[in-house]
């Protein structure tokens, strides 16, 4: 088999079908990972919301939490004891 006797056109179209696979392969690795991606950001947003919603809760209690003196006195005897 000579140079001459090389079909160019079938040479071309069986290397173009090669790159096209493996462009389409690198597409669905790259869509694949970006969708990890993604569900893992909104985990991570979620899991911040739900971690800010506490922390506003935990905050509301403290400060509507209402200390009388005795509360305040009892407190301190307690810290006398330790």
């Amino acid at each position: 088999m000579s140079k001459e006797d090389i079909d160019i056109d079938a040479e071309i179209e069986r290397i173009s079908r090669k790159t096209n696979i493996n462009i389409k392969r690198t597409e669905f690795a790259f869509e694949k990972q970006i969708k990890k991606l993604d569900i893992e950001i909104d985990e991570i947003a979620n899991q911040k919301i739900k971690d800010f919603e506490e922390y506003k809760e935990e905050l509301e209690n403290y400060l509507t939490t209402d200390y009388s003196s005795l509360s305040i006195d009892r407190y301190r005897e307690k810290l006398k004891k330790i």
